[in-house]
């Protein structure tokens, strides 16, 4: 820095002048760059770069392309799907992305895929997420893993032709998120497991091959229009555990709903009353009424 200032001064002869300069340019340059080459790679060591894990990458199989990126610790997510150009894709989700345990669908990792005929999600899935198979029309069952702990929003809405949803091994299934099998026509009734604690609004909105509903003591929260337009179901089996039942909670057009609700098991007041207090409106008066 010294040389530089006696340059600027004057006091260095013409020839030395452009020596000090190239090297005081040169200087600059080294010290501006030390800061980049330290935080280069800010996972390990900054000289291994090869020990640099992007945070999206795709990988290639013979059923298609899917895309991850990852969670927190040793965890990934399923980002999305790209399948063959085809009908009748059969998907089977891995298991490990890069060493990591893949926990989570993402929002519309699936969504409108309507070659998807097969799906097998595998048992470290944890959270379904917004819209993951939203418009799969012709994904005709689904198996759900044991540790899964929730269904979010619209997960299955539109899937026109599930009829199978198999949660008999699902242990920690929290949550069914607002509008998760919205449109679900041809679902038929799945047995909802014991750990299961709330039903989102609109959850099984129109889901009219329901025949049965028997929901687990577990249940205290049943959304607004949950089971709204179900008018296949034959008979409901409410639970004492019920906190909170939405407006609308079950629609059942030409239907005497209150027959079809059995109070035998139940000494709650607050869900007798409910039961008690159905006015029973058609589908048309509730559309009206919003």
């Amino acid at each position: 820095m010294s040389l530089l200032i006696l340059y600027l001064c004057g006091g260095i002869p013409f020839m030395r002048k452009i020596h000090v300069l190239t090297a005081a340019v040169l200087a600059v340059m080294m010290l501006c760059t030390l800061p980049l080459a330290s935080c280069a790679n800010k996972k390990g060591d900054p000289d291994a770069i090869n020990d640099y894990t992007p945070e999206v990458m795709t990988i290639k199989t013979d059923k298609g392309v899917f895309t991850f990126e990852n969670g927190e610790g040793d965890t990934a997510i399923l980002v999305s799907y790209a399948g063959k150009a085809t009908s009748n894709d059969e998907v089977e989700i891995p298991a490990l992305f890069n060493n990591r345990r893949v926990v989570e669908i993402g929002a519309g990792a699936f969504y409108h895929l309507a070659s998807i005929v097969k799906v097998t999600i595998p048992e470290t899935v944890q959270v379904i997420g917004d819209n993951a198979f939203a418009a799969c029309t012709e994904l005709p069952a689904i198996t759900l893993p044991a540790g899964l702990t929730s269904i979010s929003q619209s997960a299955f809405a539109g899937c026109t032709k599930l009829t199978t949803v198999d949660m008999s091994a699902c242990t920690a299934l929290k949550s069914i998120g607002d509008k998760a099998f919205w449109g679900c026509a041809m679902l038929e009734s799945p047995a909802l497991p014991a750990s299961l604690e709330s039903i989102g609004d609109a959850a099984f909105w129109g889901c009219k091959a329901l025949k049965t509903l028997a929901l687990p003591d577990s249940v205290k929260t049943l959304g607004t229009l949950a089971y709204y337009d179900c008018t296949g179901l034959e008979s409901i089996r409410l639970t004492d555990s019920l906190e909170t039942i939405g407006g609308y909670a079950f629609v059942l057009d030409g239907s005497t709903l209150k027959d079809k609700i059995d109070t035998s098991n139940l000494t709650n007041e607050k869900v007798l009353k409910y039961v008690a207090d159905i006015k029973e409106p058609t589908v048309a008066e509730t559309e009206t009424s919003k």
